[in-house]
Formats: C-alpha cells, sequence, structure tokens
C-alpha cells in the first residue's frame, strides 16, 4: 500500500476507534453515573475495582510476560472507564461554567511544559525506543498509561494517545453536562439545551484530540494534546454560551496564578537543565 494512502486508513481507523471510546464514554455518562452522582463510597468502590483489575492486567504483562492484545485491549478499556469515573468526579465542585475557562487553561500549560521540558518528553522517549526494538525486553511503566489501537502493518496494538488525554475529555465533557451546555457536534447548530441522550453523540473536545493526533503523525512529532483539546472545547463553547466566557474575579485570579506558575516553573526547570 503506498505511504499516502496507508496514512489514510490510519487515520480512518483511529476516527472509527475514538468514535468507539466516545460511545463507551456516552454508556458511562447516561447509565453509570447518574447511578454515582454524589455518592464518594459508590464511586471510590468503582475507582478501587478497576485499579486493582488494571493492577493484575499490569502484572499478567510486567511480571508473567503475557503480551497480548486481548490484555492491551482490556487494559485500554479499562483506562477509559477509570478516566471517565475521575473527569466527572472533577467537576462536581463546579459552581459556574466560567470556571471551565482556568481549569483548560491549567491543564493545557502543564501539558506543553510537560512535552516540551518536563517528564513527558522523557517518557516520549523511551516509548519510542522500546516500540522501535520492537517491543523487545520489559515495557515502560508509562506504556501501561497509553490508549493503544491495532493499526495496519503492526502485530501489536500501538499507543496513539495517553489517558490523561482523556480523562481531561471526559471532564469537558462532564463539565458541559454539569452545566447544561449542548457539546454534541451532531447537534451544535440546534438548540442551547443539553443534547438528548438518545441521539448520535461526538463530544467536540474529541475533535481537538483527533487534530493533535493527525498534526503529531503528520509532522512526526511527539505534540501536547491537551491544548488542542481545550480550544477547541472552550472555543465552541464560548462562542455559543456567554456564560462560558463570563469571568468572574476568581477565574481571573486563577488565570494569572496559573500562567504565573507556570512561567515560574519553565524558568526553573530550564535553569536547572543548564
Amino acid at each position: 500500500m503506498p505511504e499516502t494512502a496507508r496514512a489514510g486508513f490510519d487515520y480512518i481507523i483511529i476516527l472509527g476507534l475514538i468514535a468507539c471510546l466516545v460511545w463507551m464514554t456516552r454508556i458511562y455518562q447516561s447509565r453509570i453515573e447518574p447511578t454515582i452522582a454524589t455518592h464518594t463510597a459508590r464511586r471510590l468502590i468503582w475507582i478501587g475495582t478497576l485499579t486493582v483489575f488494571f493492577t493484575i492486567l499490569y502484572l499478567l504483562v510486567s511480571q508473567a510476560e503475557m503480551k497480548n492484545n486481548i490484555i492491551t485491549a482490556l487494559s485500554t478499556a479499562t483506562l477509559v472507564l477509570l478516566a471517565c469515573v475521575a473527569g466527572h468526579w472533577l467537576v462536581i465542585p463546579l459552581k459556574r461554567p466560567s470556571e471551565l475557562i482556568p481549569i483548560g487553561m491549567a491543564v493545557a500549560l502543564s501539558d506543553i511544559f510537560s512535552v516540551f521540558s518536563g517528564p513527558t518528553r522523557n517518557f516520549a522517549e523511551d516509548i519510542s525506543n522500546y516500540y522501535r526494538e520492537g517491543i523487545a525486553g520489559p515495557a515502560p511503566l508509562v506504556d501501561f498509561f497509553l490508549v493503544k489501537m491495532p493499526m495496519p502493518g503492526n502485530d501489536y496494538f500501538m499507543p496513539v494517545f495517553g489517558i490523561a488525554d482523556w480523562v481531561v475529555l471526559a471532564l469537558l465533557s462532564a463539565g458541559a453536562l454539569r452545566f447544561n451546555l449542548n457539546d454534541n457536534l451532531f447537534s451544535l447548530a440546534g438548540s442551547t439545551q443539553r443534547q438528548d441522550k438518545s441521539q448520535a453523540f461526538f463530544p467536540v473536545a474529541a475533535i481537538g484530540l483527533i487534530f493533535s493526533i493527525v498534526a503529531a503523525r503528520s509532522m512526526n512529532l511527539y505534540l501536547p494534546a491537551l491544548p488542542f483539546i481545550v480550544i477547541v472545547f472552550l472555543g465552541t463553547m464560548a462562542v455559543k454560551y456567554p456564560a462560558v466566557r463570563k469571568l468572574g474575579p476568581e477565574e481571573i485570579r486563577a488565570m494569572i496564578f496559573v500562567g504565573t506558575l507556570m512561567g515560574l516553573l519553565m524558568v526553573v526547570f530550564i535553569f536547572l537543565k543548564t
């Protein structure tokens, strides 16, 4: 298959599999989250159960060296569910939709710092070396926290993005749900009311994730995905909902604090490396 055709086929597979993960997230959002809601004990049971199951899968791979696609698929599904539970939990304290802006700013700047100067840069190098060498030997720990998908020409599932990206995607979609914002790509042009749960659903934040994957693969670079996710989501919501862009003193102070903190961290980290 020509390289350009193969790349296009890869993107089709990635889009389809992200749609499957969105479907899983939607099922969690509409059927599981309402049974947990503000019940901290129930949520902790879910987190504990999923963590134990994920740990068992990790030990099967790391200790028993059982590397196969079934275990990889199960671990990815478990991570996505954990991301949903955590993401929806994080929005419970929010009181106003405008609070999503400083949160988005914080995670985007953190991701930029981590990818270009922080620990994610080292993780990316370890992962690249591991897969370049044919996944021989023990996998780096970070490999178990990556969402993997089957790709043409590879015997094993390949990493596409980190689970932190899906935590933020779930958080933003949960925030939209909490404040009755319609983040459904299929009905953005319609009513400003929350989307009907029976409709086809694809959150706008997932479009940002797809953009980041396409950009990274096209330029053969490791790019931070969270800025793409945050910009697409907040840009769309701010245009459609005035309440999102109605920043109060608390949000402004939080944005100044986050920006200053991340700037100082970058300066300190660069100084320590020189």
